[in-house]
């Protein structure tokens, strides 16, 4: 299911950034395109902490809820409904996509791998729609035969969607833990993503690649040896100049992004929907303020690897899963 959710990712992004590049195209006034695109953001990741509540709450929805997405997204590239509805409709089919899917994959295994490949695909898909490389209605094809194949296969497996949830007691140490988590997300969102306008793909390959090794690399050394490796090489980064700077920091800060939603999801795992939507909506602050909010790039370091080991820290004294963060 992992491949199948990692291409129906890909081409959700890639959509949505199709209809929205289309439209920008066409639109003489700067200020409409910063209103819509804003708009679009605060639907498709704002929102999502919603509806995974909603999902977790009630999982038997899952299915249905990525069935509507095709209709959703087709919704959205009609230019007849115009560019306010077509936001809306793009955003809250990117929205119940994310967090559906995002539940599939969390619960399915307790890697950190998983959760790095199946979000790294979208970067990809972000870039050929908002580039006009690919166009709206390859990627809605390629969205509902995707969505057609998963829901056959959750149809099989009922259990790749289902999970009980045991509401206990959340202590104030990992509430907060929780909290410095978010607050890395914040800072991966500020730091985690970069242009280069001579390479329009270069850096949406860096992305994807970043998220994925991310998870990799955590499966293979443990969690606290990945995160000095990527303090590391953001230190190294920073003795750099021009676009090997660039890259490399860029690639280092999107390693952390599958580190901080598994281990959310690990002392969550009766929310995977609300922890995939809060880790979504925290790198809001990054698209609406990135331009306006300048953080130092060794600021941004200093505060991931710290924030990350302390969180760490406290949810193995503190956590029902302190003996298997131990190991990792």
């Amino acid at each position: 299911m992992l491949s199948v959710c990692t291409l129906i990712h890909f081409a959700v992004d890639g959509l949505c950034a199709a209809v929205m590049a289309g439209y920008a195209v066409n639109e003489p006034d700067f200020a409409r395109i910063v209103y819509y695109f804003s708009l679009y953001n605060a639907t498709a990741f704002g929102g999502q902490w919603i509806a995974g509540l909603m999902l977790d709450k009630h999982n038997r929805f899952i299915l249905p809820s990525l069935v509507i997405v095709p209709v959703l997204l087709a919704l959205g590239m009609l230019t007849e409904a115009g560019i306010f509805f077509q936001a809306i409709f793009l955003g809250l089919g990117n929205c119940i996509f994310h967090v559906a899917a995002g539940i599939i994959i969390m619960i399915r295994s307790d890697n950190f791998r998983e959760p790095g490949i199946f979000v790294s695909s979208g970067a990809v898909g972000l870039g050929l729609g908002l580039g006009s490389f690919v166009g709206a209605l390859w990627f809605w094809a390629l969205c509902t035969g995707g969505t057609i194949i998963l829901v056959h296969r959750l149809l099989k497996d009922r259990t790749a969607y289902t999970f009980s949830r045991d509401d206990t007691h959340i202590s104030a140490p990992v509430f907060a833990g929780a909290l410095i988590l978010l607050l890395c997300v914040v800072m991966r969102g500020f730091g985690g993503n970069s242009n280069i306008p001579e390479y329009a793909m270069l850096m949406p390959c860096v992305y994807m690649l970043g998220k994925s090794a991310g998870g990799i690399v955590c499966d293979i050394i443990g969690y606290r040896k990945t995160i000095l490796l990527i303090f590391i090489m953001c230190f190294v980064s920073l003795q750099l100049s021009g676009y090997a700077s660039l890259i490399l920091l860029t690639f280092a800060f999107n390693m952390t992004m599958p580190l901080t939603l598994r281990l959310l999801h690990r002392y969550f795992p009766e929310y995977p929907g609300l922890t995939f939507g809060l880790a979504a909506g925290c790198l809001l602050p990054g698209a609406f303020f990135g331009e306006y909010m300048r953080i130092f790039p060794d600021v941004m370091a200093a505060v991931q690897f710290m924030g990350m080991f302390a969180a760490w820290l406290i949810f193995c004294r503190y956590g029902r899963c302190a003996e298997s963060l131990q190991h990792s």
